[in-house]
């Protein structure tokens, strides 16, 4: 009696449906697919914005993460000018970026994608406390002027602060608004929003608000799920033709 041997078990075919199914989760990760965020970037925004000094002779203070710890301060003085500077004490130790030809006060004027870090080629962070003069009597202050500034300016600034013992890097925006919009002379300018790294100790570049994640266009990548699927459909009916040509030879 000879002993059969069992033919080896054909792969399973998979039905169209699932191949589709296959193909839809395909498209979803081309759609979803996304340039990996550095693990450094970590933006969080400061939620104590906007803030301008006060629209007597005072001092408005911004505690940049809401941890109850002063870190700037804006001040009107008297009704004339206006300043913006830092709190020199620990625990927050609060600089702005400055170009390093500045020798006294500084508030450098910087553009979107510039690179805040503890080394940043042409800049550094003022190493003591200091008060810029942002306004004076409607004009621009002589710190903002000598940085670049003008009225009407609207753009980014660049600062560090701490958070218990870490030092965090972060960038905000400043609208040199003058007496405009019902803000009066000595209020002159207006911090409309800022954005520090989490994770301290590392950089952050101007501009980055944590969505600024590439990804494909949905329109690009309709196309290639309408190939993929059209793809699959043509060989399922070369399948089918195989399939019926073989019954008909048998």
């Amino acid at each position: 009696m000879s002993k059969q041997t069992p033919e080896p078990a054909a792969p399973r075919r998979m039905s169209f449906a699932q191949k589709l199914a296959l193909a839809g989760g395909a498209g979803a990760a081309i759609t979803g697919l996304a340039a990996p965020q550095s693990a450094d970037a970590v933006p969080i925004q400061s939620t104590t914005l906007p803030l301008s000094p006060p629209a007597t002779a005072g001092t408005t203070s911004w505690d940049i993460d809401g941890d109850g710890t002063e870190d700037f301060q804006l001040r009107n003085l008297g009704g004339n000018a206006a300043s913006f500077g830092n709190v020199g004490a620990a625990p927050s130790l609060a600089r702005f970026v400055v170009p390093n030809t500045i020798t006294e006060s500084g508030f450098a004027k910087l553009s979107a994608g510039f690179n805040i870090s503890a080394t940043m080629p042409g800049f550094s962070f003022f190493p003591d406390p200091e008060f810029n003069s942002m306004t004076r009597f409607g004009n621009i202050g002589n710190a903002a002027a000598g940085n670049g500034w003008a009225m009407g300016d609207i753009g980014y600034f660049g600062f560090k602060f701490t958070i218990g013992s870490g030092v965090h890097y972060g960038w905000g925006t400043i609208n040199f608004h003058g007496v405009t919009g019902g803000f009066v002379q000595g209020q002159g300018f207006t911090l409309t929003e800022a954005y520090y790294n989490g994770v301290a100790g590392a950089p952050i570049a101007v501009g980055d608000r944590g969505t600024a994640v590439p990804e494909i266009d949905p329109a690009s990548a309709g196309s290639v799920m309408s190939l993929v699927i059209g793809s699959l459909a043509i060989l399922e009916r070369r399948r089918k033709l195989c399939g019926s040509a073989a019954d008909t030879a048998a």
